[in-house]
């Protein structure tokens, strides 16, 4: 009789007795914000023009922009603010202003923060952007979910890259939730 698990735990078995395994830097989900290579990043006025944003957007090959009154954040507008709130709809992007379709007060973490703060907030709010504060609240950066998903990717290159182009075997029911 074949058991499915036969050859992960023939591998497995074959594999414990080595001792050349060479621990390098771990990552960690308490690792803190910093330690991410962050996407570059642009801060507007809040009264800027929905042409001059969604331009920056394109110019600079970002998925959001930080917006600012007085120094300090006070929205924050991302592509997929355009698809769902401006495009089809008639908006002169020459007169209309992003504080009327920014997401004002958006929840922002620190630089000293964990990276498991991020994927908390972007998993339960449901966005893929945070903007990183100081301690007066000027922005110093974003966090995108993509910089999260390459920093684990980087670590973990060797192991990404050697998967084999399909599955040992085929999945007849779906996995998770």
């Amino acid at each position: 009789m074949y058991d499915i698990n036969d050859d992960e735990l023939k591998e497995m078995y074959e594999n414990q007795g080595k001792s050349d395994v060479i621990l390098g830097k771990g990552i960690s989900p308490n690792d803190p914000l910093s330690s991410l290579t962050q996407e570059k990043f642009i801060v507007l006025n809040e009264q800027a023009t929905l042409r001059e944003v969604i331009d920056n957007l394109q110019r600079f090959h970002i998925g959001c922009v930080l917006l600012e009154n007085n120094n300090k954040i006070s929205g924050i507008f991302t592509e997929r603010d355009i698809v769902q709130n401006i495009v089809g709809n008639r908006h002169n992007l020459e007169e209309a202003h992003i504080v009327d379709f920014m997401t004002k007060s958006p929840d922002t973490l620190h630089s000293d923060d964990p990276i498991a703060f991020a994927l908390n907030k972007m998993i339960s709010g449901g966005y893929r952007h945070i903007p990183i504060v100081d301690a007066n609240n000027k922005p110093t950066g974003v966090i995108a979910m993509q910089d999260i998903i390459n920093h684990l990717g980087n670590y973990f290159f060797d192991d990404i890259v050697n998967l084999p182009p399909t599955p040992l075997r085929d999945q007849t029911q779906r996995e998770g939730g």
